[in-house]
């Protein structure tokens, strides 16, 4: 059985998982699936899984050429067997909003690892890791947004939380960000600001919505569970004070709410004591 890796073709798809592990222990290998979620019912995907019980050899080529006449040139890489432990794991697709199906191939005999073919991230772990990192870190990363709001929301987002760093900064506290990597997943996440000094976790958003504070909370509920202080405070940044109702549903969940006032200044509402 032969499968063929084209990191050029996956970022058209919207993600850009194909590679080896840092130390080439393992190659990551994209299933497929046009719409929706990747499923096992496709059959290349279930022919990859279960391509030992059918005694199909898997032999993985890589695209080594752009189109051309008569079609890409592929170099052949080396046989390989999805790994019997953690066949494959779910990555999101942040274009096509879905989940997509990576799996972890393990070599069998001498194989090309070629330089060239590095993902650019470690294996999975089945536990979580966290560090806090300069804010200027994970620029060039996926973040953990949502793709709708666009590039004008992003860049909102980001003067947001660059006005409320300098803040922070001239109030003489050390600001940076978390950098996440779930358990049994290959990306990081990145957060917008840890303020490592009064121990608060902020998540910001370009716009003071409900489907932007709702998006907020459940973003900080999720990072808390990774990051190493597991009693941060959890504050929602917001470009101006929200709704009432907003207000008390980002209480409930025992967080507090920033907002701008004006440009630079903000004001704070923590929860009722």
């Amino acid at each position: 059985m032969f499968v063929y890796s084209d990191r050029d073709e996956g970022e058209k798809w919207g993600y850009d998982f194909d590679g080896w592990s840092t130390d080439r222990s393992v190659f990551f290998y994209t299933g497929e699936g046009a719409e929706g979620d990747h499923t096992f019912t496709y059959w290349k995907n279930q022919a990859v899984l279960a391509h030992k019980e059918a005694g199909r050899a898997l032999h993985l080529f890589i695209a080594a050429s752009g189109k051309q006449p008569g079609g890409k040139l592929h170099r052949y890489v080396g046989e390989f067997e999805v790994d019997p432990g953690l066949p494959y794991v779910r990555e999101d697709d942040p274009i096509r909003e879905r989940s997509v199906i990576v799996f972890r191939l393990r070599p069998l005999g001498t194989v090309d690892r070629a330089e060239a073919d590095l993902a650019g991230f470690p294996d999975v772990e089945q536990t979580a890791e966290s560090s806090v990192v300069p804010t200027e870190a994970g620029d060039a990363e996926s973040f953990d947004r949502s793709p709708p709001t666009g590039g004008k929301a992003l860049r909102r987002e980001t003067g947001l939380s660059k006005r409320y760093e300098h803040y922070l900064l001239d109030k003489g506290h050390s600001v940076g960000r978390c950098r996440i990597r779930p358990p049994g997943e290959i990306k990081y996440l990145f957060t917008d600001l840890y303020d490592s000094t009064a121990n608060e976790l902020y998540e910001a958003k370009a716009v003071s919505t409900r489907e932007a504070v709702r998006c907020a909370i459940g973003q900080l509920l999720d990072y808390r569970r990774h990051i190493e202080s597991k009693d941060a405070r959890l504050v929602v940044l917001l470009p101006v004070q929200p709704a009432g109702d907003l207000l008390s549903l980002i209480h409930s969940c025992g967080m507090s709410c920033v907002y701008e006032i004006a440009e630079g200044a903000f004001d704070r509402i923590d929860p009722p004591a």
